[in-house]
């Protein structure tokens, strides 16, 4: 609210004067980027967001690692004015991964790693990412982590772990895993789901792994050993049509999975 954003403003006034300004400057600059926020994700008018962005670009220059990320996320968007620079948002996300440890930021750079917008195209290194902002308890990195084993996208296929990490997402809150578990413990194999492995309608048929050591895929072996387990497999992509994000298909449902793990949140 603007009535909060004149109290933050009128603390940062005095966190300026104050004599412990060095002592309180970590402070200061959570105020900042509290004000900076507000104005570039609320102001009226471009004018305001202008103004936000300016004192969100400060902090990232100065290496605050909310202040990175954000801007990041701005040159990504084109928000205030800004022309969309995926390629400079990649930079921005990770010097803050690689700095802070940031799991927003090491979840951002792998969404770039996965649809390969603004980097080059890299499902392990994505995997990675997703991982290391999960074991922070980042509820849409643990979602991507598990579509990502689920699909055996830059990661060997595990059922197992990737159910895990789902349920470990929903327990964060992500309502989308909720769904996503329920749909894939729940499936029918007398139903038709069409082109889609369970009701979830996140993994095509065609996705499931048909070269393996055994005759059987990993999932009928699952069923036929009725338990999970880790196994020696190779990499699959979610698409047997092949090209990764560089065929527009592929690119399309992973624009498609990011969105709806980013709306999922609660």
């Amino acid at each position: 609210e603007e009535d909060d954003v004149a109290g933050l403003t009128a603390d940062l006034r005095y966190c300026r004067r104050s004599p412990n300004y060095r002592n309180d400057e970590d402070y200061c600059d959570a105020l900042r980027f509290r004000i900076g926020s507000y104005w570039l994700l609320h102001g009226p008018d471009v004018e305001g967001q202008k103004k936000g962005l300016k004192i969100i670009r400060d902090l990232a220059e100065r290496g605050h690692p909310d202040g990175m990320v954000l801007y990041g996320m701005c040159l990504n968007e084109g928000r205030a004015g800004l022309d969309p620079n995926p390629q400079q948002a990649v930079v921005w996300f990770r010097l803050c991964s690689d700095m802070h440890f940031h799991p927003q930021a090491a979840y951002e750079l792998g969404v770039a790693l996965y649809t390969g917008e603004g980097a080059a195209e890299d499902e392990a290194a994505a995997a990675r990412m997703f991982r290391r902002a999960a074991d922070t308890g980042h509820p849409t990195a643990a979602y991507m982590l598990g579509d990502c084993l689920l699909d055996g996208v830059g990661v060997v296929r595990d059922r197992a772990e990737a159910l895990e990490w789902l349920v470990t997402a929903a327990e964060l809150g992500h309502r989308g895993a909720r769904s996503r578990v329920l749909a894939v413990l729940e499936r029918d194999d007398t139903k038709d789901y069409g082109q889609f492995t369970d009701a979830s309608r996140q993994t095509l048929k065609e996705s499931v792994p048909t070269t393996t050591v055994e005759s059987k895929t990993a999932e009928e072996r699952d069923q036929s050993e009725g338990r999970f387990q880790q196994r020696e497999a190779t990499f699959e992509r979610r698409f047997t049509i092949g090209g990764g994000a560089r065929n527009p298909v592929v690119l399309a449902r992973r624009r498609t999975i990011i969105k709806e793990s980013r709306d999922a949140k609660e």
